[in-house]
């Protein structure tokens, strides 16, 4: 079982999870009621990792494989066969190809420098590490607690202090918005790119 157990929302288990090559998260659910939008949280937390559900007995668990869970497992059965069963997860992640990039070569260290708050460094991290854009909607949810998503408000003040801290650095990010919904995508350069020598004709 894990050793150090976090809570919903916790930048460090987020950015644990962004800097393993092969990440696996368990989400452990005492109780289905206490956590909304149950499907749609393993949904998100499966673009960072791959994903073991531990839930009470009586739980549909077909609902949470299709949302994009590993395995869903009985909270009743005994630690040892839980222990088991995830180190069996655990080996076939092994053969299978790295979720994250490991190389820095996408990586700015002057931006990793200048971007020192938490709720931002985890932004930054989730839009360089995962592969396809973010939506506000996956963002707040996987930002806010186990009983209620970030506010739109609050994401956007977060996103905005870290668009200053980019720019500083000549790097910003994509931002599409349509249908409600604001997409963030990959990081890009924003300088301008250098001149080559004047030829006169």
């Amino acid at each position: 079982m894990p050793t150090f157990p976090h809570p919903w929302g916790s930048t460090g288990a987020y950015l644990s999870l962004l800097r393993r090559p092969q990440p696996l998260a368990v989400l452990d659910v005492p109780g289905t009621s206490l956590v909304p939008d149950l499907p749609q949280r393993v949904h998100v937390l499966s673009r960072l990792s791959t994903v073991v559900v531990l839930v009470p007995d009586d739980t549909d668990s077909v609902s949470l494989l299709r949302a994009g869970a590993a395995n869903v497992l009985p909270r009743s059965a005994s630690p040892r066969e839980l222990a088991s069963r995830i180190a069996a997860e655990r080996r076939w992640l092994a053969v299978l190809s790295p979720l994250h990039s490991t190389d820095d070569d996408n990586e700015c260290p002057k931006l990793a420098r200048n971007v020192k708050h938490a709720s931002q460094k985890i932004l930054l991290e989730l839009i360089q590490a995962v592969r396809h854009p973010w939506c506000c909607h996956d963002l707040c949810l996987l930002l806010g607690d186990a009983q209620r998503p970030l506010s739109r408000r609050a994401l956007q003040a977060r996103m905005t202090r870290l668009t200053h801290r980019m720019a500083e650095c000549d790097t910003s990010f994509t931002i599409t918005k349509q249908w409600g919904r604001t997409i963030f995508g990959g990081l890009q350069n924003s300088s301008p790119p250098p001149r080559g020598p004047r030829r006169d004709l």
